[in-house]
């Protein structure tokens, strides 16, 4: 079934849950729901969380498909749809006669993908490779101009990026110092003949590091020639989504002594739940007004995916739950009328866990990209048992600047 097919049954699926949800819902009315109700109401939850993660990754397929094919027909470079024989259409240029191009330009932008030379001193490889038996004709060529497609792939990795973190890209990665507020200034009324109060903002600094994230992926020659689908592109797709989440990771749970200083461990603006594993409506609304308006107008929450049920069976006074679902595939859900975007680095609903986020992260958290993200290959590293290392590298640090903008929300 094609990822377009995939993506329309999970839509009518989705929407067929709401649905009946809604008819359950109708069907019990003002009383308490049986035990058999709320086993189906559990039910139909998981379905529509499960289809919406679905659609989001579909879509996330597409997109990145799309791009891709973009990049490899502008080069004017194929990949064979399938293995062939000996007597079958040859690839005119090879994998080490696009790298070695990649090695010549030395000022692309956004990514490096570069050719170590073979002048590489005999160190300790890494074990862990990707390899095959199968023998079979057929080649896979990466592209030398991924730069705003793999840097779009790191940053959809990023939860903190994702939900509004203002993005500074340096080229190089010396310490950096920016400013940070820490109060605003206060205007006031000022009579006719009067003095005008003096008020101004208050700022501190921060420091924005760079630090280094990578690790190598080896797989065999064997692999890449024979193999039928796009393995480099794959393992290239896959080893940036991991150095993504890492990153995130650190941007939401980093505690800035070696890494960075995530938004849990770094604001100042704070709510609790009387519950160790549970939200209420009051409680969710404390942390809505815990910032100002003119950030509240623009915030948006983060929570790990498996908070997302509790909070979708959170009503208010007049019994109307706070969460809203989108029908709109690709649009986020909100939670009282704020956009909600859920990152597995959140914590989970527990004793003393930080498992909501809600503010105005453009204004309150920065995100650092040193430069690219850097992929390098190399044929000599593992010279002797005929693997190709890849090495992918990205330097990166956050840090909050605006404490007032952001709440954290805490189980008790």
């Amino acid at each position: 079934m094609s990822v377009t097919a995939q993506l329309k049954r999970s839509v009518v699926e989705r929407a067929k849950a709401h649905e009946d949800l809604k008819a359950l819902y109708d069907e019990a009315g003002d009383a308490e729901l049986t035990a058999e109700q709320r086993s189906l109401e559990e039910q139909l939850h998981e379905t529509i969380v499960r289809c919406q993660t679905s659609e989001l990754e579909l879509l996330d397929e597409i997109e990145r498909s799309a791009a891709l094919a973009e990049r490899y027909e502008q080069l004017g470079i194929r990949a064979l749809d399938g293995p062939k024989d000996d007597s079958g259409p040859k690839v005119e240029r090879t994998m080490r006669d696009v790298l070695t191009d990649v090695w010549r330009t030395r000022d692309q932008q956004g990514v490096k993908v570069s050719m170590v030379p073979s002048m590489v001193p005999d160190i300790q490889r890494d074990d862990v490779a990707l390899v095959t038996g199968t023998a079979t004709d057929g080649a896979e060529l990466i592209s030398t101009d991924l730069s705003t497609t793999l840097i779009d792939f790191l940053q959809e990795s990023i939860g903190a990026v994702r939900a509004g973190a203002r993005v500074l890209t340096t080229s190089s990665g010396n310490p950096l110092t920016i400013p940070t507020v820490t109060s605003h200034s206060t205007p006031a009324i000022v009579t006719e003949g009067g003095t005008f109060s003096r008020s101004a903002p208050q700022f501190g600094s921060a420091t924005l590091n760079s630090y280094k994230y990578g690790h190598l992926v080896q797989i065999s020659s064997e692999m890449l020639e024979d193999t039928a689908v796009n393995l480099t592109s794959f393992v290239v797709e896959q080893a940036t989504d991991e150095i993504g989440r890492l990153i995130g990771t650190h941007f939401v749970t980093g505690t800035g002594s070696g890494q960075p200083n995530g938004i849990t461990n770094a604001a100042t603006v704070t709510q609790t739940s009387a519950a160790v594993a549970a939200w209420t409506f009051d409680e969710l609304m404390d942390v809505y007004h815990s910032i100002v308006s003119r950030h509240r107008n623009a915030a948006t929450w983060i929570v790990n995916d498996s908070t997302v049920l509790d909070l979708r069976k959170i009503k208010d006074s007049t019994g109307n739950y706070i969460w809203q679902t989108s029908l709109v595939a690709g649009t986020p859900d909100t939670l009282l009328g704020r956009p909600v975007v859920t990152d597995d680095a959140m914590p989970e609903l527990g004793t003393g866990n930080a498992s909501v986020v809600f503010g105005d992260l453009a204004r309150a958290y920065i995100v650092r990209l040193v430069g690219s993200l850097e992929v390098a290959m190399s044929t000599d590293f593992a010279f002797d048992t005929d693997l190709v290392t890849w090495r992918f590298r990205a330097r990166a640090d956050g840090e909050i600047v605006n404490a007032n903008a952001v709440c954290v929300g805490s189980n008790a």
